[in-house]
């Protein structure tokens, strides 16, 4: 390990990572011990301390996943013209400290509104982010670095979710729903972590110094080029049918699995995501994105089928283990593919359109999920999703 010099800043290693790489996994690591095992709790709070409809739940699971991407292509322009990506990821990191909030919530409308708040936060940062990592990586290593990213983000949701699984068997002994004052004991996993990033941010991050500061025009239309843009369609047609995982945990339950299992589950699938993550994104370096990709989408197509139609404890698990591999397909080599299709003065703006669009779409599929749940069968719900996935991915081998 390399300890960081200022004069070497952003360049100085740290096991063999640029610094800012590593550091800013770390910072994905920690928000992901709370921040993930709240949002995979929330919808069995909803469902089982609330009874709100499963409508409901994908409504304010829509509106979660959309905030975020909204106000990314604000952050992520601001970044490219100020030339400083840190400051803003140290702004959205603050404002995730509304997550805390949920300790005194008492009805659903306030759940949203927290969320909305919180997920705030996450917009606010993740476009800058993403692009001060690309512009830190070894050249030739971009996919490398992203998958240290989401192998540190998903191992965050494995601890957090095991540290869920403790608290639940220790204060329920293993009943099969989700109480009040478990919830709130669950809430509690953030406070530390939150603290600490902003520590990391403040003293370990820093900014990549540019070459030459040149003004830059916002033109949707050439700013970002041709294969951005077809990119950007196909994964708007594949995130139609990417409803949130919260349906995935109430199908879970559905099959019969207790709720601690069902986190001890989700911890596992978390796993297999963090596990797979480096090396897959990294051998996106070497075979190229675009199999990864194309492969990733159809693997989540043939899962999404399977659950759909499975009605055993057995298969589900295997079926939610499995999915993690679509994570470590698709979500490092997405980044790094933006990375090599747009120059680097308009990385922020790219990261913050492409999160808008997938996020705005995330909201639609949470509702459509939801909706078809609701008025069909749970089955439909995930036959859709498969169904767009496929279209997606044959769109992506051909188009690109």
């Amino acid at each position: 390990m390399r300890s960081f010099n200022k004069k070497k800043g952003a360049h100085s290693s740290v096991f063999g990572f640029p610094q800012n790489v590593f550091f800013l996994s770390l910072v994905s690591f920690l928000n992901d011990i709370g921040g993930e095992t709240i949002k995979k709790t929330i919808p069995l709070f909803l469902a089982n301390v609330f009874g709100v409809s499963v409508t409901i739940i994908g409504f304010i699971e829509g509106v979660a996943n959309a905030t975020p991407q909204l106000l990314q292509p604000i952050s992520g322009y601001l970044s490219d013209v100020m030339h400083a990506r840190k400051p803003i990821v140290v702004v959205g990191q603050v404002l995730r400290a509304f997550i805390l909030l949920l300790l005194w919530t008492t009805t659903w409308p306030s759940i949203l509104v927290i969320r909305f708040l919180d997920r705030s936060g996450k917009g606010i940062a993740d476009a800058p982010r993403d692009a001060l990592i690309a512009e830190s990586a070894e050249k030739g290593h971009v996919g490398r670095a992203f998958g240290l990213t989401r192998m540190f983000d998903n191992g965050g949701a494995v601890v957090g979710l095991l540290l869920a699984s403790a608290i639940l068997l220790y204060t329920q002994h293993g009943a099969p729903v989700l109480t009040d004052a478990t919830f709130h004991s669950i809430v509690l996993l953030v406070v530390a972590p939150l603290i600490a990033n902003v520590g990391i941010l403040a003293f370990f991050v820093h900014d990549v110094p540019r070459k030459i500061k040149e003004k830059i025009s916002f033109s949707f239309h050439n700013n970002l080029g041709n294969k951005f843009y077809v990119f950007l369609a196909l994964s708007f047609l594949f995130t139609l049918g990417n409803s949130s995982d919260a349906f995935i945990v109430l199908k879970a339950q559905l099959v019969g699995l207790p709720v601690w299992q069902i986190f001890i589950l989700l911890a596992g699938y978390s796993l297999v995501s963090s596990l797979s993550a480096l090396p897959l994104s990294s051998l996106s370096d070497h075979i190229g994105r675009k199999t990864l990709l194309v492969l990733g989408w159809l693997f989540y197509t043939t899962v999404y089928f399977l659950i759909g139609g499975s009605t055993s404890r057995t298969a589900m698990i295997l079926l939610v283990l499995l999915y993690g591999l679509y994570y470590g397909l698709t979500e490092g080599s997405a980044r790094a593919y933006i990375s090599d299709i747009v120059i680097p003065k308009r990385h922020g703006t790219a990261y913050g359109v492409y999160n808008m669009v997938t996020g705005i779409t995330l909201f639609g599929a949470s509702l459509v999920a939801g909706f078809l749940w609701q008025t069909y069968q749970p089955a439909a719900a995930f036959y859709f999703g498969g169904s767009m996935a496929a279209v997606a991915a044959v769109g992506l081998f051909f188009f690109l």
